[in-house]
Parts: structure tokens; sequence; C-alpha cells
């Protein structure tokens, strides 16, 4: 899908850019019917997703900064707000644009129903300790117990679910994606299409416990790159820095870690060298610039950084079809 000078002129005229850049990703990953090679699905739309965001990059830059501005300013409201519209809240860890269009196809036609309702921004950095921190008050999800407003159930797998409370808010945290895209690597021993299924069946165990509906949201998404077309390129000497910088397949590190200090050294007020995104606690990669290496070990997802497949999530209902 080519961006051209109609969405430029929509961008930078409308009250929401992020909304339009949202939709924009989303017809992207859009699919009549559920794609048979979903590697190859991806790798194609991946190449269309990162020329999006270049142009983005390009085009209105300021785009970027009301990113930054809007997941800073995030807390847990965007989650909780949900249980005014539906009393089961599911988190699916890594949750992106793509597993939700395709999940909209992927249950056409089955006993449940997807349907896109919107998109939240997440907070900065777009991490799951971040959001399980201002949600339950722990470093992890794992950690979570029930609160005041609502019970709360984690699932690590289809082959753990946990006992359900049949009525009342419940909040459910799924490590899936998250968990299954991390053993995704260039080897390709594990897939994305091997991540999508696994995911789709725990999701499915979830919503057998016995409500109608759901609604389904994310903590964070995901940078994919199988190769080059997938990712932007950093000048050799930045490179060098930021592999120091940051951890393995991470795009954020906290402000005070003594590498981070130095990489305020390599921005410019010149947009094509601004390669990191500042706040007071932290530090991350902007836009697509990454790395990668040709081991077949190397991962194929990365995550903390600014770009807007990273901190936009979906918003999806999920609800049960009723015979005739």
């Amino acid at each position: 899908m080519a961006v051209d000078e109609h969405f430029i002129q929509e961008l930078i005229e409308g009250e929401d850019p992020l909304a339009v850049i949202w939709q924009q990703m989303r017809r992207i990953y859009a699919v009549e019917d559920f794609p048979p090679d979903l590697r190859a699905f991806m790798d194609e739309r991946e190449e269309q997703l990162n020329g999006l965001e270049q142009a983005v990059y390009d085009g209105f830059f300021e785009a970027y900064d009301q990113l930054l501005e809007a997941a800073q300013a995030q807390d847990a409201g965007y989650v909780l707000s949900l249980f005014d519209r539906c009393p089961l809240v599911v988190i699916a860890d890594s949750l992106s644009v793509r597993e939700a269009a395709l999940l909209e196809r992927r249950w056409a036609g089955g006993g449940w129903e997807a349907q896109m309702e919107g998109f939240a921004v997440v907070p900065f950095p777009p991490t799951t300790e971040s959001l399980s921190r201002l949600l339950l008050g722990t470093q992890g999800p794992a950690l979570g117990r029930n609160r005041p407003g609502f019970d709360y159930c984690y699932v690590a797998g289809p082959e753990h679910i946990p006992h359900m409370p049949s009525a009342g808010p419940l909040l459910v945290w799924m490590r899936l994606p998250d968990t299954a895209l991390e053993e995704v690597t260039l080897a390709q021993t594990h897939t994305v299409a091997d991540a999508f299924d696994l995911t789709v069946e725990t999701l499915e165990r979830v919503l057998a416990a016995g409500r109608e509906e759901a609604l389904l949201t994310s903590d964070h998404g995901y940078l994919y790159a199988r190769s080059p077309a997938h990712y932007w390129r950093m000048p050799l000497k930045v490179e060098e820095v930021a592999r120091s910088t940051f951890p393995r397949a991470s795009r954020f590190q906290e402000a005070g870690h003594e590498r981070a200090r130095g990489l305020r050294n390599h921005e410019s007020p010149r947009r094509e060298q601004r390669f990191f995104a500042f706040t007071r606690t932290h530090v991350a990669v902007r836009g697509r610039y990454w790395w990668g290496t040709a081991s077949p070990n190397e991962r194929c997802t990365a995550h903390g950084g600014l770009s807007f497949v990273e901190c936009l999530v979906p918003i999806l209902r999920l609800s049960r079809r009723t015979s005739g």
C-alpha cells in the first residue's frame, strides 16, 4: 500500500494524527481471507508498515513527538475504562495491529467473532513491566493479585488456564503472543504462525470459561524484522553505541544507565539524525532504527522503543456467536 500525499495532508490537518496513522496501519494488515502462508504475508506487509513509518518520519516528524507525549501521559486508565463497557477484560501481551486484524478473519464463521473498536496509546516505555506497575502495582503480571475493582487471573499458556469467576469484573493477563514471539528467530524453527496459533488457542480456552463477550487489548506491540526491508539502519558509529547501550532485542534503557547518558551526543536538530527519544526516566530507540545479523539465532522481534507499531495497540470486542 503506497503512502500518498493525501495521507500526509490528512496527517497534518487532522484532529488526531495518531488515529490517522492507526487506520493506515490497520489497512495494511487488513485481509479478506485469512492468509494460508502467514510468514510470507507478514514479510510483505511488514515492509509496507516500515514504509508507512518512514513516510511519517520524513513527512510529519512531529507525530513522533506527539506519540511520545501521549505515551508519557498514559496510565492504566485505558485498561480500567474498558470495565465500563464489559466485565471481562483481557490483556494479550504483545498483541499488535497485526494479530488484531488477523483475528477478525481467523474467527470469521466460527463460534466467536472479533470486531475492532479502536486503539490505545500504551505507557512509555512500551513494555510489560510499565503497565504491570501502573495496573497491578507489581514488577510483572505473574505476581498480580485481585484488586479492589476487579478479580485477576494470570495465564501463561493454553495448558495453564486457572479457575475464573463466571461473573463480575475480571482482568485476564495472557503472556501470549509475547513468550511465543520471543522464540521466533531467523532459523524459523518457530514462526509467527506458530505464535499466532498458540495465542488463538489460549484465548479460546480463556473465553470458554462461560462469558459471552470480552474486550481485548494489549500492553505493547513489537517491532518485527526478518530482513533489512523491515527496519532502518543507523550510521555505523551510532549503531555501535546503541548496541552497547540497549540489551539484546530491547529498544529502551533506563536514563540513569551509564552508557545511556552519552546518547545525546549523537543527537542533532536535523530529523534524519534523531535516533533516540528521551524522557526523565528512560531513553528509547525512535522510529524503526535497528540492527540485525545473519545469525540463525537472531530474534525477529523487539520492543520498548518509540515506534507506532509498538506504542499503538488495538481494542477488540470478542463476542460469542448465537446460533441462527
